[in-house]
């Protein structure tokens, strides 16, 4: 065979050294040929309408956003629950990764209705052939999809992404969720500091009366070292506090997520807007339009779609390759068209089937254990409401003002040499206990609220609030 010797004439071909020269004819053809191979290989496959991105010279842009593109927010000096909830909204990781896990399951509802793409080449036979070139052609090789296959893989691909928007909803509740939990935890942290305050200022000024006593004669000395071991407590128990308002004021930025921000004072009402339920109240608030259990309920749709996909595939698909070409040594064009169709004998897809029909039984039941499941954390959700909602009103409208009239009465005969120093100390330990056991049942209340609102969907470590994410 000879070189290779490029000629210039409308295009650019090749031809065989020692072979005569093409005629105008031929020429045309292999224009022809090259022509239809560059209009097929530019082409682009249809998109459907819904899904196509926006083009004319304009960039494409993604939807998520980085998380150092979130803009800076500075709070307000008394920030509310309502500001803290819009920054999560704004710049929760959670949130951002469950929009990304939207759009990955859009892309493949996008990819899984696509087309396969049609093969374009050369083809180059019988070349020598009494000193000619053959047959030179070019083909165009497709695989036509049979059985509605793609259709159905597009809406198990729309099943898929309709779950991640309900378990989307999931990981919003569960943020905001965090967020209000830990909101009223530094409400909580707040008030404690401000009792503790008191305390220890009361502590101080009893001391101070113990020593004028003592100076007076009218106590004995020991009195005054109870005095200021009671005013050394009520110092360290301050420190505790301000200890736990710095901890709640860190855990309420990290749940908002941002590890830098810088909380302050908390414009709020820890016993704001605490409701009386039932059981049957509590039962609906989790179970109705619950979005774990749409979720479920969804894969539970998309399993029977996947189940009908993986027996479509048993339909064959359809090979189909046409080509045209011109043949040099009878100097005819020439057309051929191969159609191939794999006969179903030995692969029927069987394991495929199976598979599908297995996940869709454990989809059926994974739908009703998630039921069961949601009523046992309301049961338990329930019963801790219960519990503080009546030890926070005994507290509220006997314990609290019993121990506020009892420590009263106990001061002023203290002050008056009436009452020893024991029963005083006593009477001030007692108001401290209540008051801190007050303030812990209204935190359990909220809480238990707050979970309950929020249809169990936390972040917490045990009971109710194990992570509902399946």
């Amino acid at each position: 065979m000879g070189k290779l010797r490029g000629v210039w004439r409308h295009g650019v071909f090749f031809r065989l050294c020692g072979v005569g020269k093409f005629d105008n004819d031929e020429v045309r053809y292999s224009l022809l040929i090259f022509l239809l191979c560059v209009v097929i290989s530019v082409t682009e496959a249809a998109d459907p309408a819904g899904w196509r991105v926006r083009r004319n010279g304009r960039s494409t842009q993604s939807r998520v956003i980085p998380a150092g593109a979130v803009r800076a927010v500075t709070l307000p000096k008394m920030a509310s629950l309502a500001d803290f909830e819009s920054m999560a909204l704004d710049r929760h990781p959670s949130l951002r990764m469950a929009a990304a896990r939207i759009n990955e399951a859009r892309g493949d509802q996008r990819q899984a209705g696509l087309w396969p793409n049609p093969m374009v080449g050369y083809s180059g036979e019988e070349m020598g052939n009494r000193g000619t070139t053959g047959m030179q052609s070019g083909f165009v090789w497709q695989k036509i999809v049979m059985g509605r296959k793609l259709k159905l893989a597009s809406q198990v691909a729309a099943g898929r992404v309709a779950e991640q928007q309900h378990l989307a909803k999931v990981s919003r509740a569960r943020v905001l969720n965090g967020v209000r939990v830990r909101y009223y935890d530094t409400l909580v942290a707040q008030q404690r500091l401000e009792l503790t305050r008191k305390m220890s200022q009361l502590g101080e000024e009893l001391a101070q009366a113990t020593a004028r006593l003592v100076e007076a004669k009218q106590v004995s000395a020991n009195s005054l070292l109870l005095s200021e071991i009671s005013a050394e407590q009520g110092r360290a128990m301050l420190e505790n506090s301000r200890n736990e308002l710095i901890e709640a004021r860190r855990l309420l930025a990290f749940a908002v997520g941002d590890i830098d921000l810088k909380v302050g004072e908390l414009d709020g009402n820890v016993t704001a807007d605490l409701p009386d339920m039932t059981w049957e109240d509590c039962r609906k608030l989790v179970l109705d339009d619950h979005p774990a259990l749409a979720a479920a309920r969804v894969r539970l749709s998309t399993a029977g779609e996947e189940r009908d996909r993986q027996k479509r595939l048993v339909v064959p698909d359809i090979d189909l390759r046409v080509g045209v070409g011109h043949m040099d040594v009878t100097g005819s064009d020439v057309t051929s068209v191969r159609v191939g169709v794999p006969l179903p004998i030995f692969d029927r897809n069987q394991g495929g089937i199976a598979r599908s029909e297995a996940e869709l039984i454990r989809a059926r039941f994974g739908v009703e254990r998630l039921e069961v499941e949601l009523h046992q954390r309301a049961a338990v959700a329930f019963r801790e409401y219960s519990n503080a909602r009546q030890q926070a009103r005994r507290y509220s409208a006997e314990i609290l003002p019993r121990a506020s009239r009892s420590l009263g009465l106990v001061r002023r005969g203290y002050s008056q040499g009436q009452v020893p120093y024991l029963e005083l100390l006593v009477a001030q330990q007692k108001f401290i206990e209540v008051n801190l056991s007050y303030l812990s049942s209204i935190r359990k209340l909220r809480e238990a609220v707050t979970v309950i609102r929020s249809q169990l969907l936390t972040s917490g470590l045990h009971g109710h609030r194990n992570s509902i994410d399946r």
